[in-house]
């Protein structure tokens, strides 16, 4: 039987931002509702990935210029450079 994680690893390997690359690692937030309205976040790690990868991983989500690639994962944001700001 297939774990969630793997099952999302296989997901996520599909599509490498570009030819060559081999994925290394993931973390997935997801926010799911309930029937009354009420929202719920959710974490789920790849396997054998340390505390401090998942910190890393997370910090640089939210404090890396990202490269607007229309092709590729980013879809409808704008061309260029982009520096994505947590809310306040």
């Amino acid at each position: 039987m297939v774990t969630p994680e793997q099952h999302i690893t296989d997901c996520v390997a599909v599509v490498p931002p570009r030819q060559g690359l081999a994925l290394g690692g993931w973390v997935l937030m997801a926010e799911w509702i309930e029937t009354d309205g009420q929202k719920l976040l959710t974490r789920l790690v790849s396997t054998n990935n340390s505390a401090w990868q998942v910190k890393g991983f997370l910090h640089e989500g939210l404090y890396t210029e990202w490269p607007a690639d229309l092709e590729h994962h980013n879809p409808g944001h704008p061309s260029g450079w982009q520096q994505v700001q947590p809310p306040v």
